[in-house]
């Protein structure tokens, strides 16, 4: 198996997509139900969003860079 297929069974995964939401939904709880004063607060659970959005991007383009890589052979 290679990284790619690895990366896209676990993109895949329903246990994963779960967390990932769970972790993204704590987040913005947290920004929703933070009082007026927790500018602090706000910014670090944007923080660890906008991380979570980064790493799933990264995961996706492993995954699609496999993808891509199998259709270039094809066409050759």
């Amino acid at each position: 198996m290679t990284q790619s297929e690895a990366i896209k069974n676990i993109l895949q995964s329903l246990e994963f997509q779960e967390v990932m939401k769970e972790m993204k939904d704590t987040q913005m709880n947290m920004i929703m139900y933070s009082s007026d004063d927790d500018h602090k607060e706000r910014e670090f659970a944007y923080q660890r969003i906008r991380t979570i959005n980064e790493i799933m991007a990264n995961l996706e383009s492993i995954a699609m860079n496999g993808e891509i890589k199998d259709k270039a052979w094809k066409i050759l």
